[in-house]
Protein backbone atom coordinates (compact mmCIF):
# COMPACT_ATOMS: atom_id res chain seq x y z
CA UNK A 1 0.00 0.00 0.00
CA UNK A 2 2.62 2.53 1.04
CA UNK A 3 4.06 2.13 -2.81
CA UNK A 4 0.86 2.36 -4.11
CA UNK A 5 0.29 5.62 -2.58
CA UNK A 6 3.86 6.73 -3.29
CA UNK A 7 3.42 6.41 -7.24
CA UNK A 8 0.05 7.91 -6.91
CA UNK A 9 1.53 10.45 -5.32
CA UNK A 10 4.15 10.87 -7.94
CA UNK A 11 1.71 10.66 -10.97
CA UNK A 12 0.10 13.93 -9.36
CA UNK A 13 2.76 15.56 -8.89
CA UNK A 14 4.00 15.18 -12.68
CA UNK A 15 0.50 15.69 -13.85
CA UNK A 16 0.34 18.76 -11.97
CA UNK A 17 3.50 19.77 -13.29
CA UNK A 18 2.09 20.36 -16.83
CA UNK A 19 0.60 23.23 -15.87
CA UNK A 20 3.02 25.16 -14.47
CA UNK A 21 5.54 23.95 -17.42
CA UNK A 22 4.30 27.62 -18.90
CA UNK A 23 5.29 29.90 -15.96
CA UNK A 24 9.17 30.48 -16.03
CA UNK A 25 7.75 31.77 -19.60
CA UNK A 26 6.27 34.15 -17.76
CA UNK A 27 9.28 34.91 -16.48
CA UNK A 28 10.61 36.75 -19.95
CA UNK A 29 8.19 40.12 -19.36
CA UNK A 30 9.58 40.37 -15.78
CA UNK A 31 12.83 40.03 -17.06
CA UNK A 32 12.02 42.40 -20.31
CA UNK A 33 11.04 45.17 -17.60
CA UNK A 34 14.02 44.50 -15.58
CA UNK A 35 15.85 45.63 -18.60
CA UNK A 36 13.55 48.34 -19.47
CA UNK A 37 13.16 50.20 -16.10
CA UNK A 38 16.30 48.79 -14.18
CA UNK A 39 19.38 48.40 -16.23
CA UNK A 40 19.19 51.00 -18.79
CA UNK A 41 22.07 53.22 -16.71
CA UNK A 42 25.24 51.45 -17.89
CA UNK A 43 23.66 51.89 -21.55
CA UNK A 44 23.09 55.28 -21.17
CA UNK A 45 26.48 56.02 -20.08
CA UNK A 46 28.25 54.18 -23.46
CA UNK A 47 25.44 56.74 -25.15
CA UNK A 48 27.13 59.91 -23.22
CA UNK A 49 30.62 58.50 -23.67
CA UNK A 50 29.75 58.26 -27.43
CA UNK A 51 28.91 61.88 -26.95
CA UNK A 52 25.28 61.28 -27.89
CA UNK A 53 23.64 64.65 -26.21
CA UNK A 54 20.07 63.07 -25.48
CA UNK A 55 21.29 60.08 -23.46
CA UNK A 56 20.69 61.29 -19.72
CA UNK A 57 22.15 59.18 -17.18
CA UNK A 58 19.81 59.24 -13.82
CA UNK A 59 21.47 60.10 -10.43
CA UNK A 60 20.19 57.00 -8.10
CA UNK A 61 22.44 54.98 -6.87
CA UNK A 62 20.63 51.50 -7.14
CA UNK A 63 22.05 50.14 -10.01
CA UNK A 64 24.75 47.66 -9.19
CA UNK A 65 26.37 45.48 -12.70
CA UNK A 66 26.70 42.23 -10.67
CA UNK A 67 23.64 41.85 -8.86
CA UNK A 68 22.03 42.55 -12.60
CA UNK A 69 24.26 39.64 -14.43
CA UNK A 70 23.33 37.22 -11.64
CA UNK A 71 19.76 38.45 -11.82
CA UNK A 72 19.77 37.89 -15.53
CA UNK A 73 21.84 34.63 -15.34
CA UNK A 74 19.16 33.59 -12.36
CA UNK A 75 16.14 34.45 -14.18
CA UNK A 76 17.21 32.85 -17.64
CA UNK A 77 18.20 29.63 -16.10
CA UNK A 78 14.54 29.85 -14.62
CA UNK A 79 13.18 30.16 -18.05
CA UNK A 80 15.14 27.29 -19.46
CA UNK A 81 12.84 25.04 -17.13
CA UNK A 82 10.30 24.10 -19.65
CA UNK A 83 13.13 23.08 -21.26
CA UNK A 84 14.53 21.01 -19.01
CA UNK A 85 10.56 19.78 -18.40
CA UNK A 86 10.40 19.08 -21.94
CA UNK A 87 13.43 16.70 -21.99
CA UNK A 88 12.17 15.09 -18.90
CA UNK A 89 8.82 14.26 -19.96
CA UNK A 90 8.68 13.52 -23.39
CA UNK A 91 12.29 12.59 -24.25
CA UNK A 92 14.53 9.72 -23.20
CA UNK A 93 16.97 11.46 -21.74
CA UNK A 94 17.88 12.14 -18.52
CA UNK A 95 16.25 15.67 -17.23
CA UNK A 96 20.27 17.22 -16.66
CA UNK A 97 20.59 17.01 -20.45
CA UNK A 98 17.98 20.07 -20.13
CA UNK A 99 20.80 22.26 -18.53
CA UNK A 100 22.77 22.00 -22.13
CA UNK A 101 20.16 24.18 -23.29
CA UNK A 102 20.12 26.56 -20.86
CA UNK A 103 22.68 28.48 -22.85
CA UNK A 104 20.61 29.55 -25.21
CA UNK A 105 18.39 31.17 -22.92
CA UNK A 106 20.90 33.41 -21.69
CA UNK A 107 21.27 34.40 -25.32
CA UNK A 108 17.84 35.13 -25.69
CA UNK A 109 18.06 37.22 -22.46
CA UNK A 110 20.67 39.25 -23.75
CA UNK A 111 18.61 40.19 -27.06
CA UNK A 112 15.91 40.82 -24.96
CA UNK A 113 18.35 43.16 -22.92
CA UNK A 114 19.09 44.59 -25.86
CA UNK A 115 16.11 45.31 -27.38
CA UNK A 116 14.51 46.89 -24.10
CA UNK A 117 18.18 49.26 -23.88
CA UNK A 118 17.39 50.36 -27.59
CA UNK A 119 13.19 50.85 -26.46
CA UNK A 120 14.46 53.27 -23.44
CA UNK A 121 16.93 54.83 -25.35
CA UNK A 122 14.30 55.54 -28.54
CA UNK A 123 12.03 57.16 -25.56
CA UNK A 124 14.94 59.27 -24.11
CA UNK A 125 15.67 60.58 -27.74
CA UNK A 126 11.75 61.42 -29.13
CA UNK A 127 11.58 63.14 -25.55
CA UNK A 128 14.79 64.91 -26.48
CA UNK A 129 13.60 66.03 -29.77
CA UNK A 130 10.42 67.32 -28.43
CA UNK A 131 12.37 69.57 -26.58
CA UNK A 132 14.55 70.67 -29.45
CA UNK A 133 11.44 71.52 -31.21
CA UNK A 134 10.25 73.51 -28.19
CA UNK A 135 13.11 75.29 -28.13
CA UNK A 136 13.70 76.18 -31.59
CA UNK A 137 9.82 77.63 -31.53
CA UNK A 138 10.46 79.70 -29.01
CA UNK A 139 14.04 80.62 -30.26
CA UNK A 140 12.00 81.69 -34.08
CA UNK A 141 9.05 83.30 -32.38
CA UNK A 142 10.77 85.85 -30.51
CA UNK A 143 12.71 86.42 -33.72
CA UNK A 144 16.28 85.49 -32.14
CA UNK A 145 17.93 83.91 -35.05
CA UNK A 146 20.67 81.11 -33.31
CA UNK A 147 22.52 78.79 -34.69
CA UNK A 148 22.32 74.91 -34.64
CA UNK A 149 24.77 74.46 -31.89
CA UNK A 150 23.08 77.36 -29.84
CA UNK A 151 19.89 75.91 -30.07
CA UNK A 152 21.51 71.81 -29.43
CA UNK A 153 22.99 73.98 -26.08
CA UNK A 154 20.25 75.29 -24.74
CA UNK A 155 18.26 72.07 -25.54
CA UNK A 156 20.39 70.29 -23.73
CA UNK A 157 20.19 72.30 -20.24
CA UNK A 158 16.68 72.70 -20.27
CA UNK A 159 16.00 68.91 -21.43
CA UNK A 160 18.10 67.98 -18.44
CA UNK A 161 16.91 70.55 -15.99
CA UNK A 162 13.22 69.41 -16.92
CA UNK A 163 14.52 65.58 -16.43
CA UNK A 164 16.51 66.47 -12.87
CA UNK A 165 13.39 67.68 -11.63
CA UNK A 166 11.37 65.35 -12.37
CA UNK A 167 14.11 62.91 -10.98
CA UNK A 168 13.74 64.67 -7.86
CA UNK A 169 9.96 64.32 -7.81
CA UNK A 170 10.04 60.85 -7.92
CA UNK A 171 8.46 60.74 -11.59
CA UNK A 172 10.78 60.87 -14.08
CA UNK A 173 9.60 57.88 -16.20
CA UNK A 174 6.28 59.23 -16.55
CA UNK A 175 7.57 61.88 -17.94
CA UNK A 176 10.02 60.83 -20.22
CA UNK A 177 6.71 58.84 -21.33
CA UNK A 178 4.62 61.52 -21.29
CA UNK A 179 7.30 63.69 -23.49
CA UNK A 180 7.77 60.67 -25.69
CA UNK A 181 4.40 60.05 -27.04
CA UNK A 182 2.49 63.14 -26.80
CA UNK A 183 1.11 64.90 -29.77
CA UNK A 184 1.31 68.34 -28.79
CA UNK A 185 4.28 69.37 -31.09
CA UNK A 186 5.40 72.92 -31.64
CA UNK A 187 5.31 73.55 -35.58
CA UNK A 188 8.50 74.60 -37.26
CA UNK A 189 8.02 78.67 -37.81
CA UNK A 190 10.37 78.24 -40.95
CA UNK A 191 9.57 75.25 -42.36
CA UNK A 192 6.16 76.66 -43.91
CA UNK A 193 7.90 79.87 -45.44
CA UNK A 194 10.39 77.77 -47.47
CA UNK A 195 8.19 76.28 -49.79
Amino acid sequence: MPLNCYICTRMQILESLDYWFWIPVLFWVGLYFWFYRVTYPRYMKKLVAKGVKWAYVPSWRGYWFPLDFLFTLLMALVSALPAIWVIFRWLDFPWYYGFAVSPLFYVVSAVLCHKAKRKTAELYQSAYYLEYRKVRYESDSKGNVRNEMDLHNRTIWSFTKKLRNAEAHGRLWKYVNAMAKTKKIPPDIYAESMY
